[in-house]
Formats: structure tokens, sequence, C-alpha cells
């Protein structure tokens, strides 16, 4: 589906090179592709005997016919200030991907995405190593503890990165692990050369 300029403005975010649809911008096309209903019914709630995983679906009629999805959440799928409210989590992420089927757009919308740092959450923090990756396979890891485990990961984000803040924030840390190593550095005296 192609969007015009201003929708794009209005409900598209870009988190980490990314574009990501807004809930609310999946609600206006669903409206305006004659939107009648959203169901929700619960399938599981999430108790310690099923590892507190929660399972919604979705029930979206339009003008075009009725669209179903499933979502899910567990604390595994979410970040931590979003555990409380697993089943308002999956029933998000089941309305959000059947409105999407129902008005064929293939962009993921931003609030299913619930274990990565929202857009204005997502500025370098003050100091650089607190940026906490979310993406890849160190997801949820700061870039501290990404160039202590793995330096060359981080290096290669400098290098690499979609997002010019992440991209600054890696060589920042990198810059500050060099100037460390180098905190107190050998002295050797050199011999002159012999004539």
């Amino acid at each position: 589906m192609e969007l015009s300029k201003e929708f794009r403005e209005r409900f598209v975010k870009t988190l980490q090179g990314k574009d990501y649809v807004l809930y609310g911008g999946l609600l206006e096309l669903a409206r305006q592709r004659g939107l009648k209903r959203i169901d929700t019914r619960v399938i599981q709630i999430p108790s310690q005997d099923n590892g507190m995983y929660g399972v919604v679906e979705a029930e979206i009629e339009t003008d075009d016919g009725v669209f179903k999805e499933i979502g899910d959440a567990s604390p595994e799928n979410v970040n931590r200030a979003i555990q409380p409210h697993l089943l308002r989590m999956a029933a998000t992420r089941a309305k959000a991907r059947a409105m999407r089927d129902a008005v064929g757009i293939d962009m993921v919308a931003l609030e299913e995405l619930g274990d990565a740092i929202l857009p204005d959450e997502a500025a370098i923090p003050e100091n650089p190593e607190d940026l906490v990756l979310t993406f890849g396979k160190y997801i949820r890891k700061s870039l501290g503890q990404v160039v202590r485990q793995d330096p060359g990961y981080v290096a290669w984000l400098a290098e690499n990165a979609r997002d010019e803040e992440i991209k600054q924030a890696a060589r920042s840390v990198l810059g500050q692990v060099a100037a460390e190593s180098h905190e107190f550095p050998e002295v050797s005296i050199e011999q002159p050369p012999a004539h």
C-alpha cells in the first residue's frame, strides 16, 4: 500500500533505521476502509502454569470483509514496563496484525514490538555506554556490556549501524575504551640508534 507523505509524517516512526506504523495510523486506515467492529477474545490467560504466556485473538470487520489474527505476550517478548500488562499487549498485537491485514500494509506497528525502546526513549543517554540495543544478538544489553563482551560488534556498529545515533554512541564507547586502556600507559625509554 502506498502511503501519502502526510500519513507518513503523522503515523510512521523510524526506529534504528526501520519504519514502523503507529497503531493510530492503522486505525485511521481501517476507518477509511469502512471499519465496522474490532472484537477480541482471550485464548490463554497468563499464569505461572503456562510461563505467563498470554494469547488473544482479534477480529476486524471492514467493508472488505473479516480479518482475524492472534497476538501473544510473555515476559520474554515484552519489556519490563509492559510485563504487568501481558493480556493488553497480546490484544494490541492481535488487533494491529488484523488491521494490517485488513488495510494491506506490511509495516509492523510500533506498539507490537513491546520489547523495543520507543523513539522518544531512544535518544542517546548521557553516557553512551548506557544505550540499550533493541535489535540483534545483543538485544536488551547496553553498549557498555557489549563492548566488554564483544568489542568487534561495537566496532561494526560504529561503521554499519543504520541509525546515526547508534553509530555515534558506538564510536563514543570505543573512544572511552581506548582512552581507559591508555590511562596508565607503560613507559618505555627508547635508546637512540647506535652510530
